[in-house]
């Protein structure tokens, strides 16, 4: 039997004791990072038979207060499922034509985005949390969108709770279920996990519909975009869901400004071809008597 099972059951689940293991899975992290948290007294934790064992009320207790600032109540975060879109996507946040051609790249040129704005205290942070997640399983879905975050909500490093969307014309292959490329790129920096949580449901249920995909890749500005965001969540909201055809949507693409993407990506891929050499009077006599 394991030593959870031995310890004698107390009623409540505020009462439950947790092993190490068990709060390992509760906190999404390794033991190792677990047994250094305990080590360095930052989890509250006891000893039974010279066995840690956690109280998952003190645990929840103790995440609450890592999730908010010192001088924060609990209380003024925003409750995620009311706190409108527009709150988290300024006109500024929507990237219409990234110029990424990789996973990596793409993350970067949002976090950049982020950062320029003020929305980001530490860039390199971000990416290499956002990197992490990644390499455990694509954030990818089916239809072309991804929703990129991070594990850890360290209140610190990100400035104020925000979502940069970026959206690439060609398609970046990005470790989707259907091994089709990406082209909606979410990148979520919500902070509290009260926000994240039910803004990334939110942003999926919106984006469940294949039409709105196909319209999201075809507008050409950033305030349609951001429009039909704003619109299609607050359709969530209020639990309108919109009908989804069975049938496959292709978006009409907006064609001067695809051109001008691949364009660019062919320019940027492709070396200038050699002039040939000008052929000399006496070559070119030669090849008119032959």
């Amino acid at each position: 039997m394991r030593p959870s099972e031995l310890m004698p059951k107390k009623q409540g689940t505020d009462a439950q004791l947790l092993t190490i293991h068990e709060l390992a899975v509760y906190l999404h992290l390794d033991e190792v990072t677990v047994n250094k948290l305990v080590a360095n007294g930052k989890i509250p934790a006891i000893q039974l038979e010279r066995q840690w064992r956690f109280k998952k009320a003190a645990i929840d207790e103790w995440i609450e207060q890592q999730l908010v600032g010192e001088d924060e109540a609990f209380t003024d975060v925003p409750d995620g499922m009311k706190l409108p879109l527009e709150d988290l996507l300024p006109d500024q946040a929507i990237v219409t034509n990234l110029r990424a051609n990789t996973a990596l790249g793409v993350i970067e040129e949002l976090a950049a985005r982020a950062y320029t704005n003020g929305w980001l205290a530490d860039k390199p942070w971000f990416v290499g949390a956002v990197v992490e997640r990644e390499s455990l399983a694509s954030t990818a879905m089916e239809g072309g969108v991804a929703f990129l975050h991070t594990r850890a909500k360290d209140k610190g490093k990100i400035a104020r709770p925000f979502i940069v969307v970026g959206r690439s014309w060609t398609g970046i292959p990005f470790g989707a279920p259907d091994g089709n490329s990406t082209y909606l790129f979410f990148l979520l920096g919500l902070k509290y996990d009260r926000l994240h949580l039910p803004i990334l449901g939110r942003l999926a249920r919106a984006l469940r519909n294949p039409a709105t995909i196909a319209k999201l890749r075809a507008l050409s500005s950033p305030d349609q975009v951001r429009a039909l965001l704003l619109k299609e969540d607050a359709q969530v909201r209020a639990g309108i869901v919109p009908e989804i055809q069975a049938a496959a949507f292709k978006p009409k693409l907006d064609k001067t400004l695809r051109l001008r993407a691949i364009r660019r990506l062919q320019a940027a891929k492709q070396p200038e071809p050699e002039k040939p050499a000008p052929k000399s009077r006496k070559s070119a006599k030669a090849a008119k008597k032959a």
